[in-house]
């Protein structure tokens, strides 16, 4: 949406009357799959946004942190990764739109996506497909071309005792009660 927001941040040329508002009257859709209205996009080009599968990438059994698994508390220490995908499908009235549109959008993500990346604390974010240009069937006469970016992240997470850990259990004790 920024890179949108401002006609001189465009680098191609036949896209810089393209700039993106706030409400209704904007040049450029700018939107998530899940809000989009396909007779929205009948009239302006859009960039919809749509998260796809992101899956888990183990990283030691039992996700237990390598190292100091335990802390002196004899609090757990874990940590797993995440991989997963969003598509940026870039629509337009014709197809040289939606490939111009799609590039753009492709060049922004790559040349930012080390910013990103740290400002998100992501592990990595990258483009890492640009599809061919198709029609777009939910939408008369449009185009549309997908932008593809990856990306990984951790989770970790400490599980903490509350009361000490039980050392063992004899089996009289439970009999006997």
């Amino acid at each position: 949406m920024r890179h949108f927001a401002d006609a001189a941040h465009i680098e191609e040329p036949d896209l810089q009357h393209l700039v993106f508002r706030n409400g209704t009257g904007t040049d450029i859709l700018i939107e998530t799959i899940h809000r989009w209205r396909p007779q929205l996009t009948e009239f302006r080009p859009a960039v919809l946004v749509k998260r796809n599968a992101y899956q888990n990438q183990r990283r030691a059994l039992g996700d237990r942190r390598q190292g100091n698994a335990s802390d002196e508390y004899g609090d757990e220490h874990f940590e797993t990764f995440w991989v997963g995908s969003h598509t940026l499908f870039c629509i337009g009235g014709s197809g040289a739109q939606a490939e111009l549109l799609g590039a753009e959008v492709q060049r922004e993500l790559t040349q930012f996506g080390p910013a990103i990346a740290f400002s998100l604390d992501l592990l990595r974010l990258q483009v890492t497909q640009v599809g061919a240009v198709a029609v777009l069937e939910e939408a008369q006469e449009n185009w549309v071309v997908p932008v593809t970016v990856g990306y990984g992240f951790s989770e970790s997470w400490i599980l903490r005792q509350r009361a000490p850990r039980l050392k063992q259990l004899s089996l009289s004790l439970l009999t006997e009660c």
